[in-house]
């Protein structure tokens, strides 16, 4: 079949066109995403020694059979028939990763493996510490999909949170996802103030079409530049809260302030057409600002209502491939050409990086940092002199 841009994403239930290939082509589906949720769905192939049951898939490959058990009876010309209803568990060479068990790991009807050899170790691993709790239901561990770990234990959890998205969930202190994005904020604070202190830590899961739009524009300039992810990094962006999103455990909700830039971008990601609504100047012209410099971000933090906390967001911007600027260009609506994204770099007129898109797709939200302004110990380069508020510390903020 000829595919044109009519053609509707080859994943069941997704009524999108599928998405256009730089060289004119079509793909069969709508997103990277989408491509990825299809190999998972081969796992409607049956077993070729039951031929009853459907075959495991594994880090996104479907293997031949449904579990060991039939593995087994394959290769050594055994029955053929189905696994017996009457028995739960199957033999398997993988060993309980309970710390000091060394039991085979539990095996279900239809061959799916677990880490653990029991429910009881699975709830242990997450008690002890050695395994991080699922952010919804916070008792049982992340599961591995496609050999990369969720965030969740099981689909039902996972449905939960994106049935209800866009959501914010804490992460715990352990939560390697926690310890990265404080890394990331403590070590780019590089103005001569001290660094906060890092309150909460809210992971931020957006509506579906969102992760959709930013996958497609991640695809396109990674087919078309050669750069892994469209080269994909996270940056900071500080702007206005008019309410305390995030600042106890029960501070989850959005709230409906119009004036609350923060909950905007939470629930509808950045807006280009926002450009300008706290300052008519833009040192690259008309875009989206963020910077690698977390101390940059919190000069456009604005915190309205009573909190003694200030709010960041830390995001994931597709830069593709960049042009590099150190004087300003004010007039600029889109990237030069043949870039994706504008790197403004301390030396001319800025003391701090700015980072730029112009585009919607190319960034959205993945977490919001709460910190007291507090400070805790010192941070950036004393030696460099460079004021707070010094030259070129102008940043366009957004929504």
């Amino acid at each position: 079949m000829t595919r044109t841009a009519n053609t509707v994403c080859a994943l069941p239930g997704c009524q999108k066109t599928v998405w256009r290939d730089p060289d004119g082509s079509y793909s069969e589906f709508c997103s990277r995403s989408h491509r990825s949720a299809a190999v998972l769905r081969s796992s409607s192939q049956v077993c070729k020694n039951c031929n009853i049951r459907p075959v495991y898939v594994a880090n996104g490959q479907a293997l031949p059979f449904c579990g060991n058990r039939c593995a087994t009876a394959w290769k050594t010309g055994g029955s053929s028939s189905v696994p017996r209803d009457d028995t739960d568990e199957e033999a398997s060479s993988e060993v309980c990763a309970l710390a000091g068990c060394s039991r085979p790991t539990f095996v279900d009807r239809n061959g799916g493996p677990s880490e653990y050899c029991s429910q009881r170790h699975r709830r242990e691993a997450v008690g002890n510490g050695e395994a991080e709790a699922c952010l919804m239901c916070r008792e049982w561990p992340r599961t591995l999909v496609a050999g990369k770990r969720s965030d969740f234990c099981s689909l039902r959890c996972s449905q939960a949170v994106f049935n209800t998205a866009p959501a914010i969930l804490e992460l715990d202190g352990e939560d390697a996802d926690r310890q990265s994005v404080h890394q990331q904020f403590t070590s780019k604070w590089a103005h001569t103030t001290m660094v906060p202190s890092v309150i909460r830590i809210w992971k931020i899961f957006a509506a579906k079409d969102i992760y959709d739009t930013i996958d497609r524009y991640k695809l396109e300039v990674e087919r078309r530049t050669g750069l892994e992810g469209g080269n994909s990094l996270r940056r900071w962006h500080g702007t206005v809260r008019t309410c305390r999103l995030g600042d106890e455990e029960d501070k989850h909700s959005f709230c409906s302030d119009p004036a609350c830039s923060l909950c905007l971008i939470i629930q509808t990601s950045f807006k280009k057409a926002n450009y300008g609504q706290r300052t008519n100047f833009g040192r690259f012209g008309q875009g989206i600002y963020t910077s690698a410099t977390s101390s940059k971000a919190n000069d456009y933090v604005a915190q309205v209502s009573p909190s003694p906390y200030r709010a960041m967001l830390l995001n994931d911007v597709v830069l593709g491939k960049t042009k590099k600027l150190t004087t300003s260009d004010p007039n600029l609506t889109k990237p030069p050409n043949g870039y994706d994204s504008v790197v403004g770099e301390p030396g001319g007129d800025l003391n701090y990086d700015e980072c730029i898109v112009y585009r919607n797709d190319a960034i959205r939200p993945i977490f919001l940092v709460i910190y007291d302004p507090q400070a805790t110990h010192l941070g950036g380069n004393p030696a460099a002199g460079v004021p707070r508020n010094g030259p070129g510390s102008v940043m366009a903020p957004f929504p």
